[in-house]
Order: C-alpha cells, then sequence, then structure tokens
C-alpha cells in the first residue's frame, strides 16, 4: 500500500515538472505583426503605415527575425492614434437591447477537436476582426486544456478557477461584491480583447461535490449563468468549453448558453455517437427547460479536422441531407499547422509567422479556413443582433 502511495506522488510530481517545462519552453507572448501584415489589417499602404510609425514616434524595433514588428498591443494603440478618415473599420458597441452572446461548444463524443475549436474561435474573434470584440472564454472542462493555451500559471499563481466560484471558495473582502470578484478572475491574455476565466485540476472534483449538495442549491444548473450574469457587460461574446460528458458543468455550461454549437468530425463513428447524443437532448432539455431556460438563439453542427476525400464527401452530403438546417457549410480542415500549433499550446493566431518553424503557406491556409469558420459563427450572432436592435 505505502509503495503504491509513494508510486502515485512520483507520478504526481513528474506530471508537475512536465506541465512546468512545457509552459516555460513555450512562454505565452504577444502575437507579432510585420510590415506587410500591419498594413494588411489596417487596410492603409505601406508608405502611409511608415509615415504614421515615424509620426507618431512608434519604435518597430527587429524582433524574432523581424526587421519590422509591432505587437499586437501596439498595433491596437498605434490605430487608435491614426486620424479618423484613415480609420477603415469601426468598433463594435453592443446595444443594451443587443445580449451578450453566450456560444457553448459541446458533444459528448471525445476527441472531436472541441476545445481546438473553441479556442480557435476565440482567438479569431478577438484578433482578427477589425471590431475590436471583446471576447471572454470560460473553460468548464476539469482537464484544463483550454485553460493551458491562455492561462497556463493559473494553478501556480493562485488564480481562482470556475471552480472556485460555482462552490463559493472565496471570501469576498469589504466593499467587495461578487460581481467584482468574477470580473477579477478573467485574466488577461496575450490578446488585448481575450480574457480567460480558468479551470483548475481541484475542478474534477466538481462532480462529487455537486451530489453532495444538490439538494441544498435552488437551482444547481444555474451556478455558471451567474458567472456569466456578473460579466454580461464586460463582454460580446463569452465561449463556453465543455467536458465530453453530460456532467454538472456541462448542464450548466447548456443554462449559461444562449446559442449551442456541436463540434463533430466527418466519420461515421463520430456521427453515430452524435446522433445517439442527440437522441438524449430532449430530456436535457426538459430539465432545463424545468429550471426556466427560455430556449437558445440558433443551434448548429460543425465539422472539424475535415479532410477532402471521396468518402467524406459521402459522409458530407449525408449530414447535409439530415441535418442541412443545422449544419455550417464550412469545416475545420484538417491542418499540420494547426497540430504543430496545438502542440505549442497555440491557436493559428496566437504565433507570428516568423515563429511558425515549417512552409509558412500552411500557416496562412489555416488562418484563413479559420477566419472563414469564425465568419460564419458571427453572422449566425450579428443576426441575433440585428433581430435584437430592429
Amino acid at each position: 500500500m505505502s509503495t503504491t502511495k509513494a508510486e502515485i506522488n512520483k507520478l504526481k510530481e513528474h506530471a508537475d515538472l512536465y506541465i512546468k517545462k512545457r509552459n516555460d519552453f513555450y512562454p505565452k507572448e504577444e502575437r507579432l505583426y510585420t510590415r506587410q501584415e500591419a498594413s494588411d489589417y489596417l487596410a492603409i499602404n505601406k508608405v502611409t503605415l511608415d509615415n504614421y510609425v515615424k509620426n507618431l514616434g512608434f519604435n518597430v524595433k527587429s524582433r524574432e527575425g523581424m526587421q519590422w514588428s509591432m505587437s499586437i498591443s501596439e498595433l491596437y494603440d498605434f490605430e487608435s492614434q491614426l486620424p479618423d478618415n484613415l480609420k477603415k473599420h469601426e468598433h463594435f458597441k453592443r446595444k443594451p437591447n443587443q445580449k451578450c452572446q453566450v456560444i457553448m461548444f459541446q458533444n459528448q463524443k471525445g476527441g472531436v477537436g472541441k476545445t481546438v475549436s473553441a479556442a480557435t474561435v476565440a482567438s479569431c474573434l478577438s484578433a482578427e476582426f477589425p471590431e475590436k470584440l471583446r471576447i471572454g472564454l470560460i473553460d468548464l472542462d476539469g482537464q484544463s486544456t483550454l485553460s493551458m493555451y491562455y492561462a497556463a500559471n493559473a494553478q501556480r499563481d493562485g488564480e481562482f478557477s470556475v471552480g472556485d466560484i460555482v462552490r463559493g471558495n472565496y471570501e469576498l473582502d469589504e466593499g467587495e461584491t461578487f460581481e467584482g470578484l468574477v470580473k477579477a478572475a478573467f485574466l488577461k491574455t496575450s490578446i488585448p480583447n481575450l480574457r480567460i476565466l480558468p479551470a483548475l485540476q481541484s475542478d474534477r472534483s466538481l462532480e462529487g461535490w455537486f451530489h453532495r449538495v444538490q439538494s441544498e442549491l435552488d437551482n444547481p444548473y444555474g451556478l455558471v449563468k451567474n458567472i456569466v450574469d456578473a460579466v454580461e457587460d464586460e463582454f460580446d461574446i463569452i465561449i463556453l468549453d465543455t467536458p465530453p460528458s453530460l456532467s454538472f458543468m456541462t448542464y450548466n455550461g447548456y443554462f449559461a448558453a444562449t446559442s449551442v454549437i456541436f463540434p463533430l468530425a466527418a466519420n461515421e463513428n463520430d456521427i453515430d455517437a452524435t446522433c445517439n447524443y442527440f437522441a438524449n437532448l430532449p430530456e436535457v432539455w426538459a430539465l432545463l427547460e424545468q429550471y426556466g431556460h427560455t430556449g437558445y438563439d440558433f443551434m448548429r453542427l460543425m465539422v472539424t479536422n475535415y479532410r477532402q476525400t471521396v468518402s467524406n464527401t459521402s459522409l458530407m452530403n449525408q449530414l447535409n441531407r439530415s441535418f442541412g438546417e443545422w449544419l455550417y457549410p464550412t469545416q475545420f480542415k484538417h491542418s499540420e499547422a494547426v497540430q504543430l500549433c496545438t502542440s505549442m499550446m497555440n491557436t493559428v493566431f496566437d504565433l507570428a509567422a516568423s515563429e511558425y518553424p515549417k512552409a509558412k503557406k500552411t500557416l496562412n491556409d489555416a488562418r484563413t479556413n479559420a477566419f472563414e469558420v469564425a465568419s460564419q459563427i458571427y453572422r449566425d450572432i450579428d443576426n441575433v443582433w440585428g433581430v435584437n436592435n430592429g
């Protein structure tokens, strides 16, 4: 018995050391933009860019093998100082009748690219869209994989996790409000207008906690909704990443969400598993409705890790016949760039092209595909805001 305990503790120590080494090897820095990338983003020519860089006193120093570079924060600051006639993009200002959109990524089937999709869409919406959307991420999965992208040191630094707030593992200082505590718990990331409420390893015990206290809670499925309500004025869009199961936190995600996206891969196993999951959704909805959920703005299926083959095209035809009204037409394509960036705990929008170690075309192709995927989600959101604004 004592030998097993010692070996388990040793395994934990080695795991902690591995994670620390990985985080130290891939420190999260702001993405850098080349002169061409800055010109493209700002939609101004390079001569005009150079003139204003000089006139405004910006230091476009050499970094990471780039002769000319701006970090994303510097780019945003630079844009804010341009004269109005050169500002090609109007920043989005959400109106009071345009509610914060809470998009949940969920599938009970594991391995469908749920977390990679959530992280990529969040980074794309926050960094690539000129509207300067304010994006919040909430990691509801105790495995905390999403948190590794943008809050890798949250455990070490003693940050609050979503599980701490759900369980009430905090004490308010004098004059501090619940809303203030929750807002502060959303951590800054390497993208200025993207923040994350992380999950920690301790959140794995939430299921046991829920079964102990469920009878004491007025609405056991509304605890994440309380978090969302506390920060709804801080963000335009909140993205929820959920466990690959119908767990307590998954139900909480369903209750907090205004819309749901179901990622699935284009193979028979994933499609069958997802169909079996959908067969159980009426029971899920009956419980949510019982506690007062009023319905979703949209529900969509999104194909991930897609390879252009005859068999996959045939599967897409079948999916379209059965789920055409819910199926997004653009898929997340299988990509070496996505896989490589994921191994470095980055999305394709977090790395400068100079930091990408392989052919730049694969990175650019992955970014283009991800932008198309995120755009179809944004169009759904924009349609909701348009209806609410009408």
